[in-house]
């Protein structure tokens, strides 16, 4: 048993003939698939490991718990498909609940169970550590937790947290666990403030690194030296603006304490926001942000935006958010703050890597968004520059190189329906007018969809006919920005959106975009669309047709 600041602990786990299952009684024991179906508070993402089976296997449970001798493990529950359990794993989950929030420090015993890398992930998937265990003998990993309320997605209310997770993956078992609140003063917190590129992001199960979405704020503890623990409290969609609208500022700013330090990296999404332009209404909530941690006694270090893996038709990268990382370096030498480079550095490796390789650091399909390996590397990054501009030592980490791996698919006969209703982008074009002839407007907003190419700033179409602030409009100007308007069209500097498009113009408006995401090649136009006529006009349902057939 331990007593600290008036509580009192006791060994929470070590290696029981049979292990103790999660209820929602005690708040503490391993979750398992049937207790996480069964029990809503398990699903709400901010609360929990960050681990979440993917949709279609809701009917029955993937895993179990298995505890022997060397402690507890994930096993599969029944068999999975082949294409389910190649190259993934079934993490291992142990909550725990605590007396409240604060900052913990916990003490995790692993026994290998064979040989291969095994992954321990602390709190809402960050990582605590990564590497082998001996073979013969244990291996004791030492991590500290932040445990504090968070708003969790589409609530206005923070939700009080009071439990550590803890999530193994690999050939590793768990044999002990000991938990023990901080003292005061004993550790440093990171406070993390930013958007989807910085949150805890959450990985499907089974899971793969490089199927999963991540963040480099769920990466950086461990890149961090003893004494510093990482509150993460971005959140995916938000700008410098609605981190304090929606109420995530007065959370971090009750907490800050002298010596705390506090991470701003923002942009991706002020961009798409007129009023938030670089040196308007992103400058002025930054330069706020930093007043008022400074008043709190605590360290600010602004971050510039991590560049996305943007390229346009004619193999050229575009950088779309060279403008806020200028500002973000304004601010710093104005303030006199510390500035962390991200951009610049996220910028020289996509070039120098080009777009198909760089496609390895980042989720399948996007271009915005890291993998677990590229929310790794940039959290190396992060880890060295804050400690070199701070004045400590960062520890030295091995590099996690990709492995390729692709989001997982329903079976053919799956009969349920994914969360949100059906994953069909392009349903409306067959349910609406499926024989009318597809209009230029149409055309551009399948292609923008397509390729998810990104809105860009500004919200001002080039051509005189499309004018105002609406979608139609950001479609316009970022199908202009990335090139794949035919210049054919708007000889006359207006684009006539309704006019009718022959399947040639719109194979003219895809290829360009195919390009800037994928290498084309002499078959790739007979690949979309056939031996069709090229001068017939193409209708909506052929399009959305032409556009499932889009791969990159």
């Amino acid at each position: 048993m331990m007593e600290t600041m008036g509580f009192t602990f006791e060994q929470h786990f070590a290696v029981p003939e049979d292990a103790v299952l999660y209820t929602e009684s005690t708040g503490s024991g391993f979750v398992t698939d049937e207790n996480y179906l069964a029990q809503a508070p398990l699903r709400v993402p901010e609360l929990n490991s960050g681990f979440v089976p993917v949709w279609w296997r809701a009917d029955a449970p993937m895993s179990r718990v298995s505890c022997g001798a060397q402690g507890a493990s994930a096993e599969p529950a029944r068999p999975l498909p082949e294409a389910e359990r190649a190259g993934r794993e079934l993490p291992l989950w142990y909550k725990l609940r605590v007396p409240g929030e604060g900052v913990y420090h916990v003490e995790v015993t692993l026994r290998a169970r064979g040989t291969g890398e095994v992954r321990l992930f602390v709190s809402r998937r960050r990582l605590a550590f990564r590497g082998t265990l001996p073979a013969d003998g244990n291996l004791t990993i030492s991590a500290l937790a932040d445990v504090s309320p968070i708003i969790p997605g589409g609530q206005v209310q923070a939700a009080a947290d009071d439990t550590i997770d803890l999530a193994l993956t690999g050939p590793a078992a768990l044999a002990c666990v000991r938990v023990r609140q901080t003292a005061p003063g004993e550790v440093r917190r990171v406070f993390i403030l930013g958007d989807s590129t910085v949150t805890d992001q959450t990985a499907s199960v089974p899971y793969a690194p490089g199927a999963s979405y991540a963040a480099w704020g769920q990466m950086l503890s461990w890149f961090l030296p003893e004494g510093l623990c990482v509150s993460n409290h971005a959140h995916s969609g938000l700008t410098s603006e609605t981190f304090e609208k929606e109420g995530h500022w007065a959370i971090v700013e009750k907490r800050l304490r002298p010596g705390d330090i506090c991470l701003m990296q923002f942009g991706h999404n002020d961009q798409k926001r007129p009023h938030l332009t670089a040196e308007g209404g992103y400058t002025q909530r930054l330069r706020g942000f930093v007043q008022r941690v400074r008043t709190a006694g605590a360290q600010p270090v602004l971050v510039t935006p991590l560049a996305r893996n943007g390229w346009g038709a004619d193999g050229q990268y575009h950088d779309l958010l060279g403008a806020y990382a200028g500002a973000v370096q304004a601010i710093g030498g104005e303030e006199g703050v510390p500035v962390l480079d991200l951009h610049a550095v996220s910028c020289e490796a996509l070039k120098s890597e080009g777009l198909k390789d760089a496609k390895r650091w980042f989720y399948p399909g996007d271009f915005t968004h890291t993998n677990d390996y590229g929310a790794y590397r940039v959290a190396a990054y992060i880890g060295r520059a804050l400690c070199a501009a701070l004045s400590m030592e960062a520890p030295v980490r091995a590099p996690w190189e990709p492995v390729p791996a692709a989001p997982l698919a329903p079976p053919a006969d799956c009969q349920l329906t994914p969360p949100g209703g059906s994953a069909e982008s392009y349903a409306e074009y067959d349910a609406q007018r499926p024989e009318d002839t597809l209009t230029r407007m149409e055309a551009l907003t399948l292609a923008v969809s397509a390729f998810k190419f990104f809105p860009v700033n500004g919200y001002q179409s080039p051509f005189a006919d499309v004018v105002g602030q609406d979608a139609a409009a950001v479609t316009v100007q970022t199908a202009a920005q990335s090139g794949i308007i035919p210049d054919a069209w708007t000889q006359d500097g207006n684009l006539h959106p309704s006019d009718p498009v022959t399947l040639g113009e719109f194979l003219a408006v895809l290829l360009p975009g195919y390009a800037c995401r994928s290498r084309l090649t002499k078959d790739t136009e007979y690949e979309l669309a056939g031996g069709a006529d090229r001068a017939a006009p193409v209708t909506r349902a052929k399009a959305a047709a032409i556009c499932r057939r889009i791969r990159f």
